[in-house]
């Protein structure tokens, strides 16, 4: 009878748990390596970016600043293109202007002239032309302008005096005449003549206070006998 000996077959014991432990802690240090080197390769690359586009900023500013510049002395040559034009402009018009005032004079001092030697002048003698009257700077003060001449086809020089005299009302309202000498800051009683075709006076007068004029007189006491005294009056009609 033949008997059947058992044999036990040896286990193959596998450290499972351990091994598998092992694989997942190499695989997570992969996988962190991995991880790490991606960031420092992202952080590296947008501080590149980073540094090339401020860069590209700055060139633009600078760009930006130059053409500003530029634009800004442009504008300022532009502009001191326009000043001079006006400014020449300016000076064409005063100049155009006092052309036709002197031009204008003239004129006036022609047919003034034309009046002195005209031999369609009857009349011979002394004239008063040329009044007029306006407004000073000051209150109450008045500038007048007039002229006297001759009419004489060869008359000799004429002198004398001329008084000049303002009528009008105190604040009482009665008449008063007041002369030169209360009119002028030096007290002049009247002007000196002395011309041979015509002598222009000009002066200030300076009214009283609360005088009322209402009229203007001027009157030519020539010293030579050949000439007769002439007197005009005019109405107290300041020209602004």
């Amino acid at each position: 009878m033949i008997s059947l000996k058992r044999y036990q077959v040896p286990k193959i014991v596998v450290p499972g748990g351990r091994g598998r432990w092992l694989r997942l802690f190499f695989v997570l240090l992969l996988v962190l390596a991995a991880a790490w080197l991606g960031f420092q390769q992202g952080q590296a690359r947008p501080k590149g970016i980073q540094a090339i586009d401020r860069a590209g900023l700055n060139d633009s500013l600078n760009e930006l600043k130059v053409e500003r510049g530029e634009l800004r002395r442009k504008l300022a040559m532009a502009e001191q293109v326009a000043k001079v034009d006006r400014e020449a402009m300016h000076a064409v018009r005063e100049q155009i202007k006092q052309f036709q005032d002197e031009r204008l004079k003239m004129e006036e001092e022609l047919v003034f002239l034309r009046g002195i030697v005209s031999t369609d002048t009857k009349k011979e003698g002394l004239r008063i032309q040329n009044y007029k009257l306006e407004p000073g700077l000051e209150s109450g003060q008045f500038l007048v302008k007039f002229s006297v001449s001759q009419v004489l086809k060869s008359g000799p020089v004429a002198k004398g005096r001329i008084h000049i005299r303002v009528e009008g009302l105190q604040p009482d309202g009665k008449a008063k005449t007041i002369g030169l000498e209360e009119l002028t800051e030096d007290k002049t009683p009247s002007i000196k003549m002395r011309f041979r075709y015509f002598q222009n006076v000009e002066g200030k007068l300076k009214l009283p206070d609360d005088f009322k004029p209402a009229s203007l007189t001027i009157e030519v006491k020539p010293t030579n006998k050949k000439l007769a005294p002439v007197t005009e009056t005019y109405e107290w009609l300041p020209q602004a």
